[in-house]
């Protein structure tokens, strides 16, 4: 087969002789080489593929030219690849040296090639020679020596290397880069060269990059040691350890053990003794920021308060927010610092000074947004305006509390810095305050909020206070407790001995004021058996009864192309086949369900025809993201024996490219028919498009000529096209024969058995002379006044496959008796039955026993709609502002601390007292999942007033305002006996 294609390709006289120069042009310069080699002036060479000259020279029957000899067959007649192709080496770059287009050492070869087997030197004649007739990538070196001793260095020293700079570091220290766009990079240089000439090569590389760098002593080269199998993965994460705790306004360094290279040590590269386990890093010098690495070896800089200017600062504010380079530049920065200076500092003597004045700013205050952190600001502020536990922090009693030994605390860390924040809120004269200190203490003890994703406001609140919790703990030592079973005992018995067991092991300013107590009740589906527990909670979660209202929507398509979209109820109980459904349909579109059909309609996949057994709550739920559709058969497709249902669509030539319509449907033929029928059949259907309809004759007057039937291809070159079993088809043409639709079928599917039968319908010319292709199915829609049915009166029309939800309201109170309600557990969340002796989907109920005085629900707006999809409730939830009446959903009445007071016999649950409480913070989220925005409401305790805090943001708001479908977290305060008395005098006098 090969000797016939060499055969075939005929060389004429003139290349002949073109070639036959060539070759002898060649030795030539091939013979005076060595002459250019010697010569000083020439120090760069180009480095030539062996395998390549070998093809050229059989190319040009190189050895028989100079012989004289007659060429052999290749003469001529062989096709040449790229110039050194084969040498090339394609490995990710850590960057590229100045010259950026031409230096040499940004191109890589193969390692460990051998000269005269891989390569061979040639000189820039040489290369321009073979570059008039050729293409290639050049390969460049430089040589060392001069004269006799002059040599080539080829295999350059090749090593491990990782570019550094703040901005790199920030994307670490953001998460948003990878290990894997960290690894692998490599460097090239030769190893003859002095380090103080590659570190000024560096510098002028620098330029090159996108960045403000500075001018001068820009960079400086490490060399990084480790032990580790992947140097790379173990540099990453000593970094990102490291910077992980950073904050955006912080400087982007971090501390590094490895070695400075400088030329004062190390005359030449290859002195340096790379290894294997040796990275090199180049770190850049930004222009405005200090350098990233910080080791013992350098002077740590910083940027001086004054000049702006980075060096070793010496001269610290008092407020160590500052610093400066000398004591002048101090001086002459003082004006100006001094008016923002914070005095205080963050040490616990520093803030034990703060107290309330005049000038204080008493809650007022916004918190700067540090990068996504709004759902830590909206819940802080929720946590800030809880003023029981804000007075505890402003008379300083959280000092004498803290429990150093606690292994579940931070060590005073957390509440320290929560102190600190609440206490400047309050008593400082800042209107804005950046939490820096108080974001990294919580980063640092719970990494789930390091970083800067967006999170849960509920989840921060709850954190932070089970932190400062643990952080107060009055417990030094917590016993073992042992549970006891309900065994048949009062509730008020069992609830007591439950809340002294919690309080063994955990007493608090937050166990005081924040902590109720569960009733949770378990019960067996089976045998009835039932369990209760009393069980300590900081959070209550509400439950938002569902004002959800299912459909379901589809497309009805009364013919080929007139579809009405349509969106009626549904009910999933009636969990019917397809089959079954159709009568449904049929009643409503009052058509004969025998002549129905429904299939999935996709964008860019193939449409799904769906099986009349299975479940149309399957296919409801299936087709969510997708159209369904149901389609009206006609009488002559309703009588074929062997429906067949063949999806299409509609494209136009432009220009060689087939366009889409995006007009699509399923065609039904019957499995006997002919190819020449199903064309027929087609026809029939688009014959409404053509001038003089009634007249064509399909063979002579419309075939291939207005348009082109296809089978769709599967277009992939590793499969072959099941209708023509080629690997390189773009869709094949129907044939107009007497091959049925049942053999098409057979014999794709042996070919390719997941083919799907789809046609597309290419139209090559307009059927109308003053209509453009383009416009056809625009032309035909508005000749017939086809529109879309109105169908609202019947019912609410939704968005396709979505659910129709009824943004109403419910009441507060409405949560509360929904959230009481028994609900059965899921199969991987069983509980043991005593009397079964089996693990039962039991139901389990809750309901508040305990309140405390200051009692935070959540609502629960996000729920899972599936395993991997989450949705929020949008409801609008009509929660009272004042007088939050609980006595029907609290079973005692008595806050927990009051427990000490009760017996069996006088307890706040057979002596019940009302139970009021007041709002006095909300924390809102506005938007949808995974992102949205966070913003917190509060009532001043001073002003009496109500202001929004969003962020660093902070505005007075009205109290009708404040009830909206973004409140999530709601915190009430109880009212106590003078509270009441006061609240009874101002109704009376009102």
């Amino acid at each position: 087969m090969q000797e016939e294609k060499l055969n075939g390709i005929q060389v004429s006289s003139q290349t002949a002789d073109k070639l036959k120069k060539q070759a002898i042009e060649y030795k030539k310069l091939q013979e005076t080489f060595s002459k250019r080699f010697s010569q000083d002036s020439n120090t760069q060479f180009y480095i030539l593929s062996q395998k390549w000259l070998n093809s050229w020279k059989k190319y040009v029957s190189y050895d028989e030219i100079l012989a004289n000899k007659t060429p052999t067959k290749y003469f001529g007649r062989i096709m040449l690849e790229k110039i050194n192709d084969d040498l090339e080496d394609q490995v990710q770059k850590c960057f590229k040296y100045y010259p950026v287009s031409t230096h040499p050492w940004n191109t890589f070869i193969k390692q460990d090639l051998q000269e005269n087997i891989d390569y061979i030197i040639v000189d820039k004649d040489i290369w321009d020679f073979f570059m008039k007739e050729n293409s290639g990538t050049a390969i460049l070196r430089t040589s060392n020596g001069n004269g006799k001793d002059k040599q080539v260095t080829v295999n350059l020293l090749r090593f491990k290397s990782v570019l550094l700079y703040p901005s790199i570091i920030k994307s670490i220290s953001l998460d948003s880069m990878y290990k894997s766009t960290f690894e692998k990079e490599v460097m090239q240089v030769d190893r003859n060269m002095k380090l103080k000439d590659y570190y000024a090569l560096i510098s002028r590389t620098v330029h090159t990059f996108t960045g403000n760098f500075a001018k001068d002593n820009n960079v400086r080269i490490w060399r990084y040691v480790t032990e580790q199998k992947d140097p790379f993965k173990t540099l990453f994460n000593e970094i990102q350890k490291q910077v992980s705790e950073l904050e955006t306004s912080d400087h982007m360094c971090f501390d590094f053990t490895g070695e400075l290279l400088t030329h004062q040590q190390y005359e030449n590269i290859e002195d340096i003794g790379v290894s294997e386990n040796n990275i090199i890093i180049f770190e850049f010098k930004d222009e405005y920021k200090p350098w990233c690495i910080r080791n013992k070896a350098v002077q740590i800089e910083g940027k001086c308060e004054n000049c702006q200017f980075f060096k070793v600062l010496s001269f610290p504010c008092i407020c160590k927010k500052v610093s400066y380079c000398t004591e002048e530049c101090k001086q002459k920065d003082f004006n100006f610092h001094n008016a923002r200076c914070e005095k205080i500092g963050s040490d616990d003597e520093s803030v034990k000074q703060l107290t309330l004045t005049s000038k204080s700013v008493k809650g007022i205050v916004g918190l700067s947004n540090l990068g996504n952190t709004c759902f830590m600001n909206s819940g802080t502020q929720c946590i800030a305006n809880s003023f029981p536990l804000v007075e505890y922090f402003l008379k300083n009693q959280y000092f004498e509390e803290i429990n150093m030994n606690n292994p579940l605390g931070t060590k005073g860390e957390l509440v320290k810095k929560v102190g600190s924040l609440i206490k400047k809120m309050w008593c400082g004269d800042r209107q804005t305050i950046t939490p820096t200190n108080y974001k990294k203490a919580v980063g640092q003890f719970q990494p789930m909020f390091k970083g800067y994703h967006q999170h849960d406001s509920s989840e921060l609140i709850t954190f932070v206070l089970d932190g400062i919790h643990e952080d107060l703990n009055r417990v030094k030592n917590k016993p073992y407790v042992e549970t006891k079973d309900y065994d048949g005992r009062s509730d008020f018995v069992v609830a007591k001995e439950s809340w002294q067991n919690h309080l063994a092991r955990n007493q608090s300013i937050i166990v005081d004021l924040m902590h109720g107590q569960y009733k949770s009740t378990l019960k067996c589906p089976n045998c009835q058996q039932f369990s209760i527990t009393f069980d300590p909670y900081l959070m209550v979660q509400v439950g938002i009864p569902s004002q959800k209202k299912r459909t379901i929507s589809f497309k009805f398509y009364k013919d080929l192309f007139q579809n009405t979209q349509m969106t009626i109820p549904f009910d999933k109980n009636q969990n019917i086949s397809l089959k079954e459904y159709y009568k449904v349909i049929a009643e409503e579109l009052n058509e004969n369900p025998q002549y129905l059909f429904a299939y999935i309609a996709n964008m860019y996949t193939s449409f799904e025809f769906l099986d009349e057994n299975k479940s149309i709550v399957e296919i409801r739920k299936s087709s969510k993201r997708s159209q369904l559709c149901f389609r009206k058969l006609s009488q002559e497709e309703f009588q074929m024996n062997k429906k067949f249902q063949i999806q299409f669509s509609n494209k136009y030539l432009e220009q060689q490219y087939k366009k889409s319509y995006y007009q699509t449907g399923v065609f039904v033929v019957d499995g006997s028919m002919t190819l020449k029928q199903v064309h027929l059949q087609i026809f029939s259907n688009f014959r409404q498009f053509l001038c003089d309809q009634n007249k064509l004759d399909y063979e002579k007057q419309i075939l291939n000529q207005y348009y082109n039937l296809y089978y769709k291809s599967n277009q992939n070159y590793w499969t072959p096209c099941a209708f023509c079993n080629s690997k390189i088809c773009n869709d094949c043409e129907v044939k107009f024969d007497e091959e049925t639709v049942e053999q098409v079928k057979n014999r794709a599917l042996k070919i390719d058995n997941q083919c799907n039968f789809e046609i597309i319908v290419v139209w090559k010319q307009s059927p109308f002379k003053q209509v453009k292709l383009p416009d056809i199915f625009d032309h035909y829609f508005k000749q017939n006044n086809i529109e879309i049915e109105d169908n609202s009166k019947k019912t609410n029309m939704s968005s396709p496959m979505n659910y129709n939800i009824q943004k109403e309201s419910v009441s507060f109170y409405d949560c509360l008796q929904y959230s009481q309600m028994p609900e059965q557990l899921n199969a991987e969340n069983t509980w043991f039955c005593k009397v079964c002796k089996e693990h039962v989907q039991a139901f389990k109920s809750m309901q508040i026993y305990k309140a405390p005085q200051l009692l935070i629900f959540t609502l629960k707006r996000f729920k899972a709609s599936n395993r991997l999809f989450k949705q929020k409730l949008e409801t609008l939830v009509d929660f009272p502002i004042n007088d939050l009446d609980l006595t029907e959903f609290i079973i005692n009445s008595k806050t927990p601390s009051e427990y000490k007071n009760e017996n069996e016999n006088n307890n706040g649950e057979n002596n019940k007292q009302k139970l009021i409480y007041d709002l006095y913070a909300v924390s809102n989220h506005y938007g949808g999942l995974g992102g949205g925005h966070y913003t917190a409401l509060a009532k001043n305790k001073f002003t009496n007033k109500w202001y929004n805090f969003d962020d660093s943001m902070v505005s007075e708001i009205n109290e009708s305002s404040i009830v909206s479908k973004s409140a999530y977290v709601l915190c009430y305060q109880l009212r106590t006996g003078v509270d009441l008395t006061e609240k009874k005098k101002q109704i009376i006098q009102e």
